[in-house]
């Protein structure tokens, strides 16, 4: 599925045509794609491979791909409105402003871009807007299968076959050549010699998508994806006894699978390291917060005070015992220990990270209420281990969740109408 969000340089379509001069191509269950809607999804597509210089691929190809795009998106929306699953406009502001800063732009600065590259912002927006939807969707819809136990972490970080290589990222391409459901011999021996012509293409041009696009035939309609960088644990089992044998650059025999014979390019390992060293910081506050017995402005308006006598020379460990609201910390004159990158929460850390060394703060709000914080000490320390079973429990999550997604993705066409009316697409 082609995705929009956090994309800058895509290239949205600004072409409309007539409603008069449209068609329906295809109908899923209650919905229809539309001539126009093909037209300017191909037509994204075609400028962003033009963008890359590549070659392009024959037009009745490209669109019968797209088109399939198309159908996915269009089946998912619709659940998501069955089941009420919305995008709100200051969820979708929010997503975008975020786009803007990590382009290190601003929300200006960002629609200038795009209206250089001669792109319509509400279709940007709603192309967001519909990645959002759907990923929302797949959370609802598969989000509980991606529980992860502290057994299953434990596993993963014991299994040998793993544990010298689970540092490790490989970066991936790979290239499938399609067979039927239900293959006959004659066809799986097809298939596989064209295979076998492909690779050959491979190791001659080192390009996997123009090779892609070069050897696509009405038969073999080939499809090249970039897997990105992935740990052993995420790459499927089918190519990870092979992976795991490859040098940088190179490129597997064709390996069969449910949906054809594939390649597989091995373009990159990338070393994380088993030494992660993070900067641990000993850390005090006070906590006021509103309760029966005072609001939240006058919780703030103590905290000011308080954090005025401290200013003065009053003792913070006696203040914090007298006046804190965090029970458990107030008898340690509000001592909260030495504490790790993203155990706090983000208001009280980035206020925290800001300051020197036995600096007290102002008042910084957050949910719990008003802090008053100082930093006693900062030291730099190796947590590999916990490091290490916090990915391990990233990691397994990702791989059933994307499990779990591609089994009912399945499920959703399976279950759904969907009739191709123009013939030269079916």
């Amino acid at each position: 599925m082609i995705r929009y969000l956090g994309l800058i340089m895509i290239l949205l379509p600004i072409m409309a045509f007539s409603q008069t001069l449209d068609k329906v191509i295809a109908v899923i269950n209650e919905g229809v794609i539309t001539e126009s809607e093909l037209h300017a999804e191909v037509d994204t597509m075609t400028k962003q491979l033009q963008a890359k210089g590549m070659k392009l691929p024959a037009p009745d190809m490209l669109r019968k791909q797209v088109l399939q795009h198309l159908i996915d998106v269009n089946l998912a929306l619709q659940l998501a409105k069955k089941h009420h699953i919305t995008i709100e406009d200051s969820e979708l502001d929010e997503a975008i402003n975020k786009i803007a800063t990590t382009n290190h732009l601003t929300l200006s600065q960002l629609r200038e871009e795009l209206t250089r590259q001669a792109l319509d912002w509400q279709t940007y927006r709603r192309h967001i807007r519909q990645e959002m939807t759907i990923a929302k969707l797949e959370q609802k819809a598969v989000g509980k299968e991606s529980f992860v136990t502290p057994a299953q972490v434990e596993e993963y970080i014991k299994t040998a076959a793993l544990q010298d290589k689970s540092h490790l990222l490989y970066h991936l391409q790979n290239l499938i050549i399609p067979l039927e459901e239900h293959p006959t011999a004659a066809q799986v021996n097809k298939s596989h010699q064209k295979a076998m012509q492909v690779l050959k293409q491979i190791k001659a041009q080192d390009d996997l998508s123009q090779v892609a696009l070069n050897e696509s035939t009405s038969e073999f309609v080939l499809e090249e994806s970039d897997l990105g960088e992935r740990p052993l644990i995420e790459i499927p089992e089918v190519f990870a006894k092979t992976v795991v044998s490859m040098k940088p650059g190179e490129i597997s025999a064709p390996i069969r699978t449910a949906n054809g014979f594939q390649l597989v390019k091995l373009v990159a390992i990338k070393d994380t390291q088993a030494n992660h060293q993070v900067t641990k910081t000993h850390v005090r506050h006070i906590l006021l917060k509103a309760g029966s017995s005072m609001t939240t402005t006058e919780a703030q308006i103590q905290a000011k005070n308080i954090y005025q006598q401290l200013k003065s020379g009053k003792d913070f460990s006696t203040m914090a015992k007298q006046y804190s609201a965090d029970m458990t910390s107030a008898v340690k004159g509000g001592d909260l220990g030495w504490v790790t990158p993203g155990e706090l929460v983000p208001e009280f850390e980035k206020k925290m990270d800001g300051l020197a060394l036995n600096q007290i703060s102002q008042p910084v709000k957050s949910t719990f209420g008003w802090h008053i914080i100082q930093v006693l000490d900062r030291k730099s320390v190796n947590d590999a281990a916990s490091f290490k079973r916090q990915q391990a429990r990233i990691l397994l999550q990702q791989k059933k969740f994307a499990e779990a997604i591609e089994h009912w993705q399945h499920n959703l066409r399976a279950d759904a109408y969907i009739k191709i009316l123009a013939t030269e697409l079916a």
